[in-house]
This record gives structure tokens, sequence and C-alpha cells, in this order.
């Protein structure tokens, strides 16, 4: 059995112990434990989407999890109670190589809802036949904290409100912005995009921890390409593809205090959830805490992350995404109509793309002034030490040259 995990691991619960599928349709693959509270909109967004098939691992649920799960058509789930300390990365892994070898596959957290820029004008299949154009394969995908206005003991909220209807608030002001090819992972190859790795967020400004933000959740297992490897954040020998998506990240739904509380008892997570006991630290100062600051927004489309330069699309998606578009023309009877409609959204992705490289171009700047400023502070520092040696060692000499 691949990445280690024996037959014996993992146990089967509900739906198709194989699942064929094309080139360019998509298997959703989570690990998942107690999330009840996520799954109906988990698994309706991803069919929405175009998924054609999703696979569960549960992970030793004690709520309804695993019943909710198996109601749904093109739905397997599976059942390991290995510890999810010392097993996460293999169970992930086993996934991704059981489910998506030979094609794609999107890794997922219960509490993560993945788009990509122009989803609104291109399929998921669209997407994948692009992907498989230009032969990558692994996409970066950046998350995106959702928060609600109130504070977050607030629960579930109303009982006929969805969460994604109250979690509508997003923070872009505390981003800190890393170069990929130094975080990403081993052997990757980046064609020519301007990704960034991305960290901190509204979790650094109000918990001061430095959460990780880029995964690549998006992967075409071909036998080369190492996924989660080290953490869910790397992977290894990928081709990434030239543009990023999105997580919509839902930490903060249901009881947050709660769930925090049991992961600092269970040391479960990266360093024995140190994020967590912070976490944890300031909800216990601060019971009635709401995350929205005077920079929190509401954002409505995924597009709209695109002028943030929170995401990225290259030149050649754009073009991708155009010729597709131009496919959908209607008849002649509205031609001229569709047309004008066609050439104006254009424009609007090419105005994109040029906010796009000038937002590039101020952020390079702006390196190249902090470095220039290092290097003048390391320069003075250099001089210091040289006047304080030269003073030691002749006393006249230093007099002299101050």
């Amino acid at each position: 059995m691949a990445v280690g995990l024996s037959t014996l691991d993992v146990e089967y619960v509900h739906g198709r112990k194989e699942v064929p599928l094309r080139e360019e349709e998509l298997v959703v693959v989570c690990l998942v434990r107690d999330g009840q509270t996520w799954l109906e909109a988990f698994i309706e967004h991803y069919f929405s989407l175009g998924a054609k098939h999703i696979v569960f691992l549960d992970n030793g649920s004690s709520d309804a999890t695993v019943s909710v799960a198996a109601s749904y058509d093109n739905v397997t789930v599976l059942r390991s109670t290995l510890p999810f300390k010392r097993y996460e990365l293999l169970l992930r892994q086993y996934l991704i190589e059981r489910f998506g070898r030979g094609r794609w596959s999107l890794c997922v957290d219960v509490d993560e809802l993945f788009d990509y820029p122009y989803s609104d004008v291109i399929g998921l299949d669209s997407l994948l036949g692009y992907l498989n154009t230009k032969s990558y394969t692994a996409v970066a995908a950046q998350m995106l904290d959702m928060f609600p206005e109130e504070s977050l003991a607030g629960g579930a909220g109303r009982p006929e409100e969805s969460f994604r209807a109250r979690h509508i608030l997003c923070d872009l002001s505390a981003l800190r912005r890393k170069d990929i090819d130094k975080h990403s992972g081993r052997n990757n190859v980046f064609d020519g995009a301007d990704i960034d790795c991305l960290a901190g967020g509204i979790r650094e400004t109000v918990f001061g921890v430095m959460p990780r933000l880029t995964k690549f959740p998006l992967v075409f297992s071909d036998g080369a390409v190492k996924p989660v490897e080290e953490s869910p954040h790397h992977i290894g020998n990928a081709t990434i593809a030239d543009i990023s998506c999105v997580l919509f990240h839902y930490k903060y739904v249901g009881r947050f205090h709660e769930q925090t509380a049991r992961a600092v008892r269970e040391e479960n997570h990266w360093n024995d959830s140190a994020q967590y006991k912070q976490y944890l630290e300031v909800l216990e100062k601060n019971p009635r805490l709401a995350l929205r600051r005077e920079t929190s927004r509401e954002i409505k489309s995924t597009n709209d992350l695109l002028e943030e330069q929170f995401l990225v699309v290259s030149d050649d998606y754009v073009s991708w995404v155009d010729a597709e578009e131009a496919r959908t023309l209607p008849g002649t009877g509205q031609h001229a109509t569709s047309e004008a409609l066609l050439r104006a959204r254009r424009l609007e992705r090419a105005k994109t793309l040029r906010i796009q490289r000038l937002e590039k171009q101020l952020r390079d700047l702006g390196r190249q002034v902090e470095e220039s400023r290092r290097t003048k502070r390391r320069l003075r520092r250099r001089v210091r030490a040289l006047r304080q040696r030269l003073e030691s060692t002749d006393p006249e000499a230093g007099s002299e040259t101050t």
C-alpha cells in the first residue's frame, strides 16, 4: 500500500472503492474529525463547483460526521483511528495517492472552501484543462480567514442562517510576503508566476501567531510529485502553476473556544498545538472577542482578490479565460450585444493584469528600499566596530578619527 499505510490501517465505510475519472475531472479528498458543523456546506460547495466525487477519511469523529457524509451519493467514507499527531501527513498522502494517482485531486480540510480566479467565467473542467495543457502538477492556494461581525462567542448563529452568510468578513492588511521558492518545499519548478508565500493575517493581529497561509492542495499525482511533504504547506518535485487560488477558511464557525481548548488538551497539532495555546490565552482574557477591525472588509467575489494581489494570474491564464468566454457567445441575434460585453470583460481583466504588475513593481521597489536601509545599517555597525578596534589599539589614531 502507498505511502506507508496498510489496508488494516484504513477501514472502508461507505461509497465507491474505486472512482473512475477523466483527466479534466476532480476528486476532493478530506481528512476530517468532528466536521458535522461544516459538512453539508462543504459537500454542496464542491459539487456545485464541479467536483465529481468526494472522499472523507474520518479520524475518530464523535459527532454525526460519518452518517451525514454517508447520506450523499458520489461520496466515499473511510475511517482510521491512527493518532492524528503522528500520522496526519501519511493519512493525507494516502488519500491523494489512493484516489488521485494519474488525475487531479484537491486535498482540503472540512473548514476550507476552494475557489479559483474567474470561476464565474470558466468551469472547473476548463481550469483543469488549462493546467493539463501547461503540464502543471500543483497549484498554490492562499488561505483567507473568514469571520463574523459579532463576537466569536456567538456560537452557530440562528439555525436557518448558514455560517457562510454570517462569516462574511476578512482582513488583508497584515499579510507578510515571503519568497515562495524558499518556503514551498524542495525541487519545485515555478513557471514565472509572481506568487508569494503568505503568512500572518488576522491571526497575527489578534492572537500574535504567524500561521502559514499558502498551501498546494490541488495536485496531479504523477508518481514524482510529493504532496504535503514535511507539512500541509509544503510540496516536492512539483511544477507549480502560474496562478494562485483561494481557500476560504471558516475556522471560527461553531464553538471556537471549546475547539481550541480541546486542541490544547490533546496537543495534537503542530508543535504540541502551540498556536492553539496562544488562541486560548487571548480567548480567556477576552471571552467576548470579536475579530472585526477597521481594516476588515467584505469580499463580494473571488476576483476581488486579484486587485488586492492576494491572488495572481498570468497573461496565459487570462488569454485562456478570454478564449473560453468567447466560445459561449449566443447566436447571431444577440451577437453585437455579446461582442460588446465580451470586449468590456476582456478590458476589465486586462486592467486587473496591469494593476497586478504595478502592485508587484511597488512591492519590489519597497523591498529594494528596505534592503538598502538594512545594508546602510550594517555598514554603520561595521564602521562603529572598526572605530572601537582602532581606538582600543591606537588611542591617538582614534582621537584623530573623531
